[in-house]
């Protein structure tokens, strides 16, 4: 089973020159973040304006794999 997630933060005033290299950072960050809890996703799409940074994360599994640690 899976679903969208969508993460949303809101900020003040952010430069208009760093708003493209902000919503990469975002969205490299919440990336790194699902690999490294092993969650599996269909696709992540990012979003900046002034005021916020945003990050679709489209068919997000529901659960991690089960995985045996020993």
């Amino acid at each position: 089973m899976s679903a969208d997630f969508l993460v949303e933060l809101g900020t003040e005033e952010l430069p208009p020159k760093a708003l493209k290299s902000l919503m990469d950072a975002f969205a490299q960050g919440v990336a790194d973040g699902l690999a490294a809890e092993d969650l599996h996703y269909t696709g992540l799409q990012a979003y900046a304006a002034p005021r916020r940074l945003a990050v679709l994360v489209q068919g997000l599994a529901a659960t991690t794999p089960i995985k045996e640690v020993v």
